[in-house]
């Protein structure tokens, strides 16, 4: 805004006017003291109004930057979550189908028992009439005999009683082994309703968990929003030239970098007591090695510039396709960005990208010093010379943010994952106080 200030003072009176008293020009002399007076009131008040934008604008920014890394980071979670949804009710389904196969099955199992059962109690009764069940084939036996005119005779009536006892063994045969197919049938189709009850509670177990993780990424798009809208507002609100412009936004520029110097502190000492207090209580997970392996000092971030609770959270135990539960950190950055070493160490395994895994693609395992290997997944690249046995320095680019794998689908980022004496354990404890 540009302010003009007209101060009428000691102005000569044109030739042949009539020449003013002492007291005339003490009252205008007052009156432009006045006018000043006003005039750089009003200059005071203007500059109290940039100073104030500079502040708020230079807030929006830090914040707008903070809500934008936190939104991409809750999108990429909600993609994740979305395909363990869609997994988790796929299986669901199957489990469903397989109990409804076992029960047709049990059900078939039972009908051709209760068939044999009452053709073996018919056969029972027959025999009861030529004598007592324990001694049904001698009395039968006599009775032929008895009855036969000539042994001719007797032997047909031998052959018939033979085959009368053998169906019947075959029947008490087939009873017996239908009734261990049932007993099979009937273990087989509770099973089945287990896994249909498992992987239904599964899949409900994720619906809420996206649900949450949606209602999250709303919440900062809504803010993401808002703020975008109060930067406008700020900025339509003053009326500066093109160089005053230029002059205010360094200002601005200058008071973000400030900003973001302790809104990166902040962050540091906030990653760092989160991870005290996800190794005093698990991770909140349950799941085996969510306290994380022991504390690694020296550290650093292994991706180039992300922020823990910003670009990335304690995610370890959140659902995943297959009926997994996470067993790492996604970290989640631009494709491209650099993913460094943590520490020294050497190559024990790798997928390069001609020779990527189904689920972490393209990938690289390297071991440190304490015996901790740690398993870099969906990378887009592979840094030039690195294989099985190669060394690694602290800092040292190993590779490049991607989405290869069973990522293909969702944002790119590192799934960062660390097994210690054998089993995978919590990074987040180790590694939230490096990305600061």
């Amino acid at each position: 805004m540009v302010v003009v200030v007209v101060l009428a003072v000691g102005i000569p009176a044109a030739a042949g006017a009539q020449s003013r008293s002492s007291s005339e020009i003490e009252r205008d002399l007052r009156e432009a003291e006045d006018e000043a007076s006003r005039a750089e009131g009003d200059l005071g008040q203007i500059q109290a109004r940039i100073d104030a934008a500079e502040v708020e604008l230079a807030e929006l920014g830090v914040r707008l930057e903070e809500a934008r890394g936190q939104l991409n980071a809750a999108e990429g979670q909600v993609a994740l979550a979305e395909a363990a949804l869609g997994d988790a009710q796929e299986q669901a389904e199957l489990a469903r189908d397989e109990h409804e196969r076992a029960v047709k099955a049990l059900d078939q199992a039972e009908a051709l028992l209760h068939a044999e059962e009452a053709k073996l109690s018919t056969h029972l009764v027959e025999s009861f009439k030529h004598g007592t069940a324990g001694a049904a084939e001698g009395a039968m036996m006599l009775e032929i005999l008895r009855r036969a005119q000539d042994p001719n005779e007797f032997a047909v009536g031998m052959k018939q009683l033979r085959t009368v006892m053998d169906v019947q063994d075959a029947t008490v045969k087939r009873v017996f082994e239908l009734r261990d197919d049932q007993t099979e049938l009937a273990d087989d189709a509770a099973r089945a309703r287990g896994r249909a009850t498992q992987a239904a509670a599964e899949a409900e177990q994720t619906l809420r968990v996206l649900d949450e993780l949606r209602e999250q990424a709303a919440t900062l798009a809504a803010q993401v929003e808002d703020d975008e809208q109060r930067q406008r507002e700020v900025l339509a609100s003053l009326e500066q030239t093109e160089e005053e412009t230029a002059a205010f936004l360094r200002r601005v520029s200058s008071r973000e970098d400030t900003l973001r110097v302790q809104l990166r502190d902040a962050r540091a000492e906030e990653a760092a007591a989160a991870a005290a207090a996800a190794a005093a209580n698990t991770g909140g997970s349950g799941t085996p090695g969510a306290a994380g392996g022991p504390p690694l000092n020296g550290i650093l971030c292994p991706v180039v510039g992300v922020v823990a609770g910003r670009d990335f959270q304690n995610d370890w135990g959140f659902p995943r396709s297959g009926g997994r539960y996470h067993q790492g950190n996604d970290i989640f950055a631009s494709r491209g960005t650099p993913v460094v070493a943590v520490g020294d160490g050497e190559v024990v395994r790798w997928n390069p990208p001609s020779r990527p895994t189904a689920l972490g693609g393209v990938t690289l395992t390297y071991r440190t010093a304490d015996g901790s290997e740690w398993y870099n997944a969906h990378l887009a690249t592979i840094a030039e010379g690195l294989s099985v046995g190669s060394t690694v320095t602290r800092g040292q680019v190993i590779g490049t943010v991607g989405n290869t794998g069973n990522a293909r689908t969702t944002p790119p980022h590192l799934h960062l994952g660390r097994r210690y004496a054998g089993s995978w354990v919590n990074p987040w404890q180790t590694v939230a106080p490096a990305c600061g």
